[in-house]
């Protein structure tokens, strides 16, 4: 704000006396201001403002009709406080009690007649810089606001923006991990397949196979077995990670035996295999006493191991099923001779969609395994270091308290062949 800002204030003069408002006048042409109006009709004061629009007001109080401090009065009560015109009162009375009642009415300023021409120019000078300043600072905080408004307004758009691609993003992951959630679900549903048509094909082209009546019983066993196995999986997919629920029928089950079962339904994936990457399967089976539990599932969760540990073994190799009690814990172990697993990877592969496979990988086998072992009340553990191999350990409740239940549905694996629990499988091509 410069000097020839404040010089070009409009100053309205309001005295009775005609005399007063000439001098006035007079006097402060000769200072520099040039915007000046003399009023001596008080009754036209607010039409004047209204038309003028003084940026100060040089008001005297005792006037006829309308005193000064009526329309003070007038002028608080009318107008906002930014839009307040500064008032100087000139007053002949120079008694206290006519002060403070001016201060109080809403008078800016108030200097006594005869007044020194020094300070009423440095006084009204004052006074207009304050009134100058207070209009800037009335300007910045409109065009703060208008700002404040149209960033506001931006951000509000952006968060707009934001939530609708948030939502098309959720929505994609939820299609990904329903498609992530398929793919195990395939997964699971295909080891099952692949020991059905292994399993049909050697009925089909081995005319011996189906001579032998308790070789034939066996696959067709094998085969139901993986067939209802299948299905299972497929009405699992409601139960990924869901806890155990007063549905889920536990009946008394043979881990041994289980184990036995699991190697049969996985030989089928060593077939393909060339000879100089033969699998063989051996089995340590010291545990007879029972768990409460769900065959389809137990079954599902040790094919899931051996075929990882069959795909963990780029060469020849051994993979030994254990089982063995523990103070009340039947524990069951799936080792191989492969590659292992460096530290990061064994504590992310329980991890949901981690997988080390590519594309040829899911992600789900050891999360499905994991959740299922959880549901039977047991724990999963896993050793393995790079070039030694893997073992993973389950441990499981035993129910000793079922031991003269009747037999599991999983007998009708007993009396074939495979049940031998001293047996060496090799898989070969």
């Amino acid at each position: 704000m410069t000097e020839a800002t404040i010089k070009e204030a409009r100053i309205l003069m309001v005295d009775d006396d005609v005399s007063s408002t000439c001098l006035m006048a007079n006097f402060l042409n000769r200072i520099g201001y040039s915007r000046l109006k003399g009023l001596n009709d008080s009754t036209r004061t607010f039409e004047i403002i209204e038309t003028f629009r003084p940026d100060l007001i040089l008001l005297d109080l005792a006037m006829p009709n309308i005193t000064g401090f009526q329309v003070l009065e007038e002028l608080r009560s009318n107008r906002r406080n930014e839009d307040q015109v500064p008032v100087l009162v000139l007053t002949g009375d120079p008694s206290s009690e006519n002060k403070r009642r001016a201060l109080a009415a809403g008078a800016t300023d108030l200097l006594v007649k005869p007044f020194d021409a020094s300070e009423v120019s440095m006084r009204i000078r004052n006074l207009l810089q304050a009134h100058f300043l207070r209009l800037e600072i009335q300007d910045q905080n409109h065009l703060l606001e208008e700002r404040v408004r149209e960033r506001t307004s931006e951000l509000e758009s952006a968060l707009s923006d934001l939530n609708a691609a948030q939502r098309m993003l959720v929505q994609h992951e939820r299609l990904s991990a329903f498609g992530e959630m398929a793919g195990g679900v395939v997964h699971d549903f295909s080891n099952a397949l692949m020991s059905i048509i292994g399993y049909s094909e050697m009925l089909i082209t081995n005319p011996g196979a189906r001579a032998n009546e308790a070789t034939a019983l066996e696959y067709l066993r094998i085969i139901n077995t993986a067939g209802r196995d299948g299905a299972h999986v497929v009405s699992r997919l409601r139960d990924f990670y869901r806890p155990r629920g007063a549905a889920d029928l536990f009946e008394p089950l043979d881990l041994s035996e289980i184990g036995l079962q699991s190697i049969a339904l996985a030989q089928v994936r060593c077939s393909n295999r060339a000879s100089d990457r033969n699998i063989g399967f051996e089995t340590e089976l010291e545990s007879s006493a029972p768990i409460a539990g769900i065959a389809a599932e137990l079954r599902e969760v040790l094919t899931n191991l051996i075929f990882n540990a069959v795909d963990a073994t780029p060469g020849q190799g051994l993979i030994t099923l254990r089982t063995r009690e523990q103070t009340g814990e039947v524990i069951v172990e799936v080792s191989d001779t492969g590659s292992g697993m460096n530290a990061d990877v064994r504590q992310r592969c329980l991890e949901p969609f981690f997988t080390t496979k590519g594309d040829q990988g899911t992600g789900l086998g050891l999360a499905m395994v994991f959740g299922i072992i959880k549901r039977h009340q047991g724990t999963l553990e896993i050793e393995s270091e790079p070039g030694q191999g893997t073992t993973v350990r389950i441990r499981l409740p035993a129910s000793t308290h079922l031991q003269e239940s009747q037999p599991s549905a999983v007998s009708s694996f007993e009396n074939s062949a495979i049940a031998n629990p001293s047996q060496l499988a090799v898989c070969m091509s």
